[in-house]
């Protein structure tokens, strides 16, 4: 496997995929050794600084959000709720408060009783709403887990990462390119 902070290939992502030992990364969004493997590398490109694990999410989010619809058939959250908590984490991430992490978190939509992963259609606007709001919760998780907050913000950060993953997957994107994308945003966060 290549070094964390380098760009890794489809192969190399899938090799650290089937090497992962941790139950956490069979995560439903992360469901076959590519996503499990780019989890992993992302937990280790972001390090343990919260602020570059929020950048990354978001600029992975960045990569679907523009096309994200007005209407759809089955649209589980209007655009509006996408931009406005796109927003609000970037408000954060340019003025860490704790006025604006509680901001990001009242927005947060816990009332949906339905994720991506579990829907019978793939769709790629639901990835993108997973993705985002697995964003959010990067900006007011803890450092680790807690019976309050039952995910730690990298783990919050990875898993928007993989669904913005699967959102490009759905859109017919083809797997190196997915890869090419989402890695290239996770490193461009770094700085």
């Amino acid at each position: 496997m290549t070094d964390p902070i380098d760009r890794p290939d489809e192969a190399s992502l899938i090799e650290l995929g089937q090497s992962s030992t941790n139950a956490a990364t069979a995560w439903a969004g992360a469901k076959d050794y590519l996503s499990r493997g780019l989890k992993d590398w992302t937990r280790r490109a972001i390090g343990d600084d919260q602020r570059t694990a929020v950048r990354a999410a978001l600029a992975a989010c960045q990569l679907v959000v523009p096309a994200y619809p007005e209407e759809a058939p089955e649209l589980h959250a209007p655009r509006r709720y996408i931009v406005d908590m796109i927003a609000a984490i970037q408000r954060w991430l340019d003025d860490p408060t704790r006025e604006h992490q509680e901001l990001v978190r009242s927005m947060l939509d816990v009332t949906r009783d339905r994720h991506a992963w579990q829907d019978e259609h793939d769709l790629d606007h639901f990835w993108t709403l997973e993705a985002v709001d697995h964003a959010s919760l990067a900006v007011w998780s803890g450092e680790r887990s807690s019976y309050i907050v039952p995910l730690d913000y990298a783990t919050s950060a990875t898993r928007s990462i993989a669904c913005v993953f699967h959102a490009l997957l759905t859109r017919g994107e083809p797997k190196e390119r997915a890869v090419a994308a989402v890695t290239g945003a996770v490193l461009s966060a770094r700085g």
